[in-house]
Formats: structure tokens, C-alpha cells, sequence
């Protein structure tokens, strides 16, 4: 027993190098009901993040929800909930899963709220989609890429996955505006483009607006 003791510590000290913690209650879904305590646990190999979410209940906290993933290692822990990315008046939560373009690209993988089950719902794709935020001009949401010009990614929720349905992209001061049907790009616009902003993004299609 003493030396599996001995082996169990050592495998921990050499496995787990590092972990970090996250806990908020003033904006996660909706303040001072619900409570998220994240723990990311850093392993030389992968990083394992767990969650776990509470409601308030006549002062007390019950638990309803826990989840895990894991992400590539040495990602830092970093959340952010406070932005409602689907427009129904519940924040939602962002959990980094990795970094691009020399950290340009934030990729994070989102959980939607869904007040109906009263859970957070893991978007499966969503790390495939960098800098994603709402779109409040034309009620979507939007991923930024940076890649020597710009993407602008326009999307949809289709159950638990996020689907491209138009795209606009600058490139060496060429722009092109793309709907996405099927999963194939139709070109609607392409035109020389000039902009006081070295790398804009776009809150519309067609037409064309910057942000």
C-alpha cells in the first residue's frame, strides 16, 4: 500500500502540472441565479477542462449540470460570460480551447444556455469558428479569422452545431461576398475595396457593411 502511495504522488507531481480555476455568478446565464465553477487541469499531453453549474434555490446552491472536455495543452484558462451569442436574454459561456494566427485567432468552445433544459448545450463545432460574437445587425452570430486578410463568418444554429450560410473575406484589397447554400459558396460581390482599418470585419453580406 505504502509504495502504491508513493507511486500514485509521483505520477501526479510529473501528470497534472498545473491547475487553474474559474468561478462567477454575476453573469453567467443570469446574475446571482446560476453559478459556473470551471477547473482546468493541465497534463503534459492535454488539458482536461471540468465544469460544473449551479441555480439558486432559496439561498442555496444546487447542482444541475457537469461537463468535461479536453483541449490541446498549455491553452490558458480563460472564460467569458457575459455576452448572449444567440439573442435570447440568457449569457452564455465561452471557454478557451486554442489559439491562431500568433494569437490573433481566440478559439473557444461555447456552451448555449437552454432555458427549456435548463443546461448549458455544448456547441460541437464551434471551435472550428475563431472570435465568435453576436451579430446584432442582422441577429446571428458572426466568427472573425485573421489569415494575411480577414473572413467574416456568418452563422446559424442548427441544433447543437454552428452552419456557414454567407461569408465575406479581404484579401490584398480584394473583396468577395459569398452565400453559402449546401455547403457551396456562390460569389454575389467582388470588387476592389479600400479601408482606413488594415484589417476590417463585416456585419453584412449583401450588401457589404464594415462593423
Amino acid at each position: 500500500m505504502f509504495k502504491t502511495l508513493i507511486f500514485f504522488l509521483i505520477f501526479n507531481c510529473f501528470s497534472a502540472q498545473k491547475v487553474e480555476n474559474f468561478f462567477d455568478s454575476k453573469n453567467v446565464i443570469q446574475p446571482n441565479k446560476y453559478r459556473i465553477n470551471i477547473v482546468q487541469t493541465n497534463f503534459k499531453n492535454e488539458s482536461v477542462v471540468n465544469f460544473t453549474l449551479f441555480y439558486k434555490l432559496k439561498n442555496k446552491w444546487v447542482q444541475m449540470q457537469t461537463g468535461k472536455f479536453t483541449k490541446p495543452p498549455e491553452v490558458v484558462l480563460n472564460v467569458i460570460t457575459n455576452e448572449d451569442l444567440n439573442n435570447d436574454g440568457f449569457n452564455d459561456v465561452k471557454i478557451s480551447f486554442d489559439q491562431g494566427a500568433r494569437g490573433a485567432n481566440s478559439i473557444d468552445k461555447l456552451f448555449l444556455y437552454n432555458p427549456a433544459k435548463r443546461k448549458l448545450i455544448e456547441i460541437i463545432n464551434s471551435q472550428d469558428f475563431p472570435n465568435l460574437n453576436y451579430n446584432e445587425k442582422i441577429n446571428c452570430i458572426n466568427s472573425l479569422a485573421y489569415y494575411g486578410g480577414t473572413a467574416t463568418t456568418f452563422l446559424k444554429l442548427t441544433k447543437n452545431k454552428l452552419v456557414e450560410f454567407a461569408q465575406v473575406t479581404l484579401e490584398q484589397d480584394t473583396l468577395r461576398s459569398y452565400k453559402v447554400i449546401n455547403g457551396k459558396e456562390k460569389l454575389l460581390i467582388k470588387r476592389k475595396y479600400i479601408t482606413n482599418d488594415g484589417a476590417p470585419f463585416f456585419s453584412n453580406y449583401d450588401p457589404i457593411d464594415e462593423y
